[in-house]
């Protein structure tokens, strides 16, 4: 399949097509985490500050049983343009996703940055860069990449009232980032990285860095969710978002990258939650890393039934 990102009426339709159905019940245990822009580990590199939280949710995610579905955005590939430096950076988080696949708990959308994954020949030349470099350098990452299918989103169906969840990474509402995202992708890579670094500019065409387009976009999801009736969880704006049950039916799992912390979403016991991680400091003086609940827990039957009323 080839990169593909077209408007929101056309990519619905093709996410119910083309992506992973995956059943659960109150039973179940999923995470969605999306925006974690693993990089090269310099400057230019979002997740560096964050590695060591992002980590510790890993962890705690797949020692308690969790599916983790990555909602997009998981390595940064328009400030780099290959996966080499990425694999060599956080190779240790390679082997906790391995872990995940080997588990069959692994699911990986792409978002716009990384969208290039959608293209199995991107693969295939990473493969090479791989060989090439020898000595099993990435094996952690290539291995896991030349074996799991890269989806563009995720209908999660709830058995005990057969309702459903659309997840997918946002982007395909967001024109600048959809139908440009080469075009983004080059001023990314050549113009704006260089001047963040220096400067600390973000780059205008990122709903992240641009607290209006965001809103907007994030607008633009709700109103898609309520056209569609349907509970949609995204990333994408970095914005995390949990609406009460009563009113709205769009979620957003937040970003990796923000300083200090990490937000995801929780979908168990039938029940979801929005979750931060972050650095603490104990009454020691010692730092730790906790997590908190910032959103519910909310039974999903709520939102379901909210999502019938238009």
């Amino acid at each position: 399949m080839k990169e593909q990102c077209t408007e929101s009426n056309d990519f619905f339709k093709r996410i119910y097509k083309t992506g992973k159905l995956i059943e659960f019940d109150e039973k179940s245990k999923i995470v969605f985490i999306s925006d974690v822009h693993r990089g090269d580990g310099g400057y230019a590199d979002s997740l560096r500050q964050n590695r060591n939280i992002y980590k510790a949710a890993l962890g705690f995610y797949y020692e308690n049983g969790y599916t983790l579905i990555e909602l997009g955005d998981g390595d940064e590939l328009w400030k780099n343009k290959d996966c080499l430096d990425i694999a060599y950076n956080y190779k240790e988080v390679f082997s906790m996703l391995n872990d995940f696949y080997d588990d069959n708990r692994l699911c990986l959308v792409y978002g716009n940055h990384d969208i290039v994954k959608a293209n199995p020949e991107f693969i295939k030349r990473q493969e090479r860069l791989f060989a090439n470099a020898g000595n099993g350098f990435g094996r952690e990452m290539i291995n896991l990449y030349s074996n799991i299918t890269f989806y563009e989103g995720v209908i999660l169906r709830y058995m005990p009232s057969k309702e459903d969840i659309i997840a997918f990474h946002g982007h395909q509402v967001d024109f600048i980032n959809c139908e440009m995202w080469k075009t983004s992708r080059f001023l990314v890579r050549h113009v704006w990285r260089f001047m963040e670094g220096v400067a600390g500019f973000k780059p205008p065409t990122s709903p992240a860095s641009n607290y209006d387009k965001g809103t907007k976009i994030d607008h633009i999801l709700g109103h898609l969710a309520r056209k569609e009736k349907k509970v949609i969880i995204c990333g994408h704006t970095h914005n995390d978002i949990f609406p009460e049950a009563d009113e709205g039916i769009y979620f957003n799992d937040g970003c990796c990258v923000f300083p200090s912390a990490v937000t995801c979403i929780e979908l168990t016991g039938g029940k979801i939650s929005l979750i931060k991680w972050a650095i603490e400091v104990d009454s020691k003086d010692v730092l730790y890393i906790n997590k908190t609940i910032i959103g519910g827990p909310e039974n999903l039957e709520k939102y379901f039934y909210y999502a019938k009323q238009f």
